[in-house]
């Protein structure tokens, strides 16, 4: 059955662990340009009570401490290779696209988390808790892009949003390329 005929669902989960270590293991694939998820990525159980075809689950870790006045922050983009799932072994290249954009918006938000937290005067002083603001509202504008984006391209059914979506968060991408996670 050609692709555009399948009902391709997929859902976009956002995890946020404070614990540096909850995602470091085998389990995780941390952002990175040069390497695109696969299909052998997605290992978890499906949901079988969900009409979903795939669902991603990515997230943007981090730890914080102050050291003498200095902060000490870690922010990374992973895909959890064990809560990611797909119900069918397909080999459908568009579906695949659509998730792996779901991961470089994950990526885009790590980016303006980064960014942002850069931008706070004495973070380990006065402003330690504003931190915890930046990373909630962070979360909240991840969120409903990821969102929109589902919406927007009917969850990969829609081409020509699909294809606006990709531009869309390249050209962001790029704009943050000072905060990517390669260069952190």
């Amino acid at each position: 059955m050609p692709l555009s005929k399948l009902k391709m669902l997929t859902l976009f989960i956002a995890v946020f662990y404070s614990n540096f270590a909850a995602a470091q293991s085998k389990d995780t694939i941390y952002w990175n340009a040069n390497r695109k998820l696969k299909w052998g990525d997605f290992k978890g159980r499906p949901d079988k009570t969900t009409n979903l075809l795939a669902m991603t689950q990515a997230g943007i870790g981090y730890t914080v401490a102050c050291h003498g006045g200095i902060l000490d922050l870690k922010i990374f983009c992973y895909f959890n290779v064990n809560k990611s799932w797909t119900k069918e072994k397909i080999d459908a290249e568009e579906l695949l696209h659509h998730e792996q954009l779901h991961f470089d918006i994950t990526e885009l938000y790590t980016r303006k988390l980064r960014k942002r937290i850069s931008e706070v005067s004495d973070p380990c002083g006065k402003n330690i808790k504003e931190l915890d603001k930046i990373y909630g509202s962070n979360f909240k504008e991840c969120a409903n892009m990821q969102d929109d984006y589902d919406r927007e391209s009917e969850h990969s059914l829609n081409d020509e949003q699909q294809k606006l979506w990709e531009e869309k968060v390249a050209g962001e991408l790029k704009e943050l390329e000072k905060f990517a996670s390669s260069n952190y």
